[in-house]
Parts: C-alpha cells; structure tokens; sequence
C-alpha cells in the first residue's frame, strides 16, 4: 500500500488531501469517523485500497501527490532518527533491511540503500514493483522485491536488523495491523528494530478516509497495539518542517518486550 498505505495544500480536491507516498499517505484531516477498523472481513476494503493505489501514476509525482518538496524533509529526518537509533544502542547492524509498503522504491532507494548492504521491498500493486527496477536502477544492495499486501507477508525468520513501515500502517485493520507486527518480530535479527512512520489523529478516534480506504490512528491508539503485539516504543520522535495544516507525522522505533535489557524496558521512549 503505502511508504505511504504512505492529506488542502492547493489540493484538487478543496480542503482535501494531499497523497504522498514513500509510497505513503500523508493527509490533511476532515475524514470521518469510521467503526470498520475493526472488520473482521475487509477483503473488500482491501480491494479497494489496491485498486486505489493501482491508479498512481508510477513517478515520484504519482508518490508524492505533485508535492516533491516534501521528499528532501521527510528522508532527511529520517535519516537523522536511524542516526539516533545507532547513537543509542538501539540499532547496531546495518546488514538487512526490509521497506515495507515501498511503491516504486522511494524509501528503499533514498534512505534505505545508502545506509545497508542488503535491502528488501515489499509492495501490494505489482506494476508499482516492476516500475521500482527502472525507478531504483541496478544496485548492488538491492536484494528480493516481493509483491504482497502487508495483511499477508510473513518476513523471512530472523533475517531483518531494520524493518521500516511507512505510511501504510493505515490501511490495516486494528486486529490485522497486531498481527503483522507479531510476524515482524520473528522476522528480527538479534538486536533487530522495527520503525513505523505515519501519520497521527488528534481525535480521540481513528479517522477513515473513503478515497483511498485507510485510517488515520491517534497516539493511544498506536501506543495500544504496539502492546497488544508485545512491542515497546524505544524512541520516537514527529517530523518537522511540514506544511502547516498537515496531520502529525510521527516516528516510532519497537523492540519485542522479550529482547529488551532491563534498562531500555520503560513507559518512556526516547526522544531521539
């Protein structure tokens, strides 16, 4: 879906939202409230969401909604927050990493392969995929690309020291959005990190947006599911210079609760 699943600045639809993928979603709000994020058979919106993102055009104007000036701020603030994350002790090794939700590549290409030797992708819409070979280029970091929705991949056991999920989070399900990041656990390396960027609701709920089939999650909401998927947010931290006006757009790096020292298990993750 996304990096992001992953929005008006001059949107075309007024007051609506502006589309950035890394592949992403990045939103304005003024969706509604919805109570199907706990659908226990989304097959449908599921369909709908790669039917979406199926239509974008394979460039980085199709990713980034016409808004490319918003790609310099986004992988240079992450970058700073994977410095961090090495600075800290919280990553250690920059053998594998995987970009979940990874459209033609954008992530993959400008945070990813600069930074480990080996990277995987994974995407749901496979023209997105094949564009990501032209789009990234012959790399010799660049590993497997594989074609799946994030509802469905299993990573490879104990194969990943970084898995970075951006802006598609949204288009999972509460109870699918636990599991795929349970499976992301075993799919760690020792000392392995998972990193979620997305965008944040002020509401007290999530915020359903009916054009490209996802949610927009407050901070409890996330904080409660990275609980209930035996997770602990280590750090975290929001992306600055956005335009004003744009929903929050966080950060927030996990470890599986059992492999914590007992010094990094806290309520209180550091702001990086």
């Amino acid at each position: 879906y996304i990096s992001i699943s992953l929005a008006a600045l001059c949107s075309t639809r007024l007051l609506g939202q502006v589309f950035l993928r890394g592949r992403t979603s990045l939103k304005m709000s003024g969706a509604g409230v919805s109570s199907d994020i706990n659908n226990e058979n989304p097959k449908e919106l599921y369909e709908k969401a790669e039917e979406y993102w199926s239509n974008a055009s394979r460039d980085d104007d199709g990713m980034l909604g016409g808004f490319a000036h918003l790609h310099q701020p986004d992988i240079n603030q992450s970058r700073t927050f994977l410095s961090g994350l090495h600075k800290k002790g919280f990553l250690t090794s920059n053998e594998y990493a995987i970009d979940c939700g990874a459209g033609i590549g954008r992530v993959t290409k400008h945070l990813l392969l600069p930074a480990f030797k080996k990277v995987d992708m994974v995407e749901l819409v496979k023209d997105l995929v094949e564009k990501s070979d032209s789009y990234i280029g012959p790399h010799p970091s660049m590993a497997e690309k594989f074609v799946s929705g994030l509802q469905d991949f299993v990573p490879e056991q104990a194969k990943y020291d970084l898995i970075w999920i951006q802006w598609v989070s949204g288009h999972l399900t509460n109870s699918d959005f636990v599991a795929f990041f349970k499976r992301c656990q075993e799919g760690l390396r020792e000392n392995g990190l998972i990193c979620l960027k997305d965008n944040i609701s002020s509401s007290s709920e999530a915020l359903f947006d009916d054009e490209d089939h996802s949610w927009t999650r407050p901070d409890a909401m996330i904080d409660k599911l990275m609980e209930d998927a035996g997770l602990n947010i280590v750090a975290r931290e929001v992306q600055r210079n956005f335009p004003k006006g744009m929903y929050k757009v966080t950060m927030f790096a996990m470890k599986p609760k059992r492999s914590l020292k007992p010094s990094q298990k806290t309520n209180q993750p550091t702001m990086i």
